[in-house]
């Protein structure tokens, strides 16, 4: 017998076990049909790709075909409600992001059709997208103290590029502002290539954004980066320091992906998807291509801790999303 079907067989026990006479006869493996996860944003894009990398091997392990289904639209909420809405059966199941679960909450201030806690059971984290500060290379800083040194001497004189109002690089930068204590100008654009093609030509000074972003004009030399906002270095650009090594400990800032369930969803169900999901991450040919997209995977996580993960990035956003002055587009 495979282990596959061992662990297919061992999750319909656990369900007989609770269950008295006929009734426990009568419940079916898991899974019992093709498993669905949707995704908040277009496909062709980074979520796309990373839910298509993992959704053959999980289907290999689960003996069950896993469908992507990309449901885009209103900053990923489309796609949230619908899986909030879905049987707890484990056969619906959602790719989160920062931005669907840490900072839509509090843009849309109590509009979303779900709560980003109580709906949802979170299985596991896969993937960090770093924050990565970036400059133009005529910007007079070459490390992070020559940046911070220039930044307070001009406070609100500089001014830095975005993907977007609400995007995790816009508030990044509003963190860091934060806690240097001092003020530069947002200017948002619609997307990170034309935000990139101003830093190019120096009508930006410097931006906050996604590692996948940013890694092909640095390795060129075109625009230079200072730091990266997680507590390790990145594969990616591994001679660029973590805000902590070069002298500015506890700034982190990354977009992420965590699956979830709906919220309901029995415990031995999101305990199998755990298991497999941590083990199609740590694939050795997942692990490199999630790295060589600017996404390092995220390996050993339980669903315990993916929930704490989940409620402190929405505690620590909440008040940065509101300082941003960020409305709903």
């Amino acid at each position: 017998m495979t282990a596959m079907l061992s662990r297919r067989l061992a999750l319909t026990a656990l369900g007989a076990a609770a269950l008295p006479g006929s009734a426990a006869l009568a419940q079916p493996a898991y899974p019992a049909r093709p498993i669905r996860i949707i995704i908040p944003f277009a496909a062709g894009g980074p979520t796309d790709i990373v839910a298509r990398l993992i959704a053959d091997r999980m289907a290999a392990r689960l003996g069950q075909p896993v469908v992507v289904d990309a449901r885009p639209g209103a900053g990923g909420a489309i796609a949230a409600e619908a899986v909030a809405r879905a049987a707890p059966d484990g056969h619906t199941l959602l790719i989160g992001t920062a931005t669907t679960h840490a900072v839509n909450p509090t843009l849309q201030d109590g509009r979303l059709p779900f709560h980003p806690i109580r709906d949802f059971a979170p299985i596991a984290q896969i993937a960090r997208v770093p924050i990565v500060l970036v400059t133009h290379p005529g910007l007079p800083a070459r490390d992070l103290p020559e940046f911070i040194a220039l930044l307070r001497a001009r406070p609100g004189q500089m001014n830095y590029g975005s993907s977007g109002t609400g995007s995790m690089g816009h508030l990044a930068a509003v963190l860091l502002m934060q806690q240097l204590g001092t003020q530069a100008t947002h200017i948002p654009y619609r997307g990170s290539a034309p935000m990139a093609a101003d830093l190019l030509a120096g009508r930006v000074d410097f931006a906050t954004d996604a590692l996948a972003s940013v890694v092909p004009f640095v390795q060129d030399n075109r625009i230079r980066a200072l730091a990266i906002a997680t507590p390790d270095r990145a594969a990616a650009l591994p001679s660029l320091p973590t805000f902590a090594e070069a002298g500015m400990p506890g700034f982190e800032a990354y977009t992420w992906n965590v699956v979830f369930a709906p919220a309901g969803t029995p415990a031995p169900i999101i305990q199998l998807l755990n298991t497999t999901l941590n083990a199609v991450v740590g694939e050795a040919e997942v692990a490199q291509r999630l790295s060589e997209m600017g996404q390092p995977a995220v390996t050993g996580t339980t669903p315990q801790g993916t929930a704490a993960f989940v409620q402190a990035e929405l505690t620590k956003w909440e008040p940065v999303v509101r300082a941003s002055g960020a409305t709903p587009s």
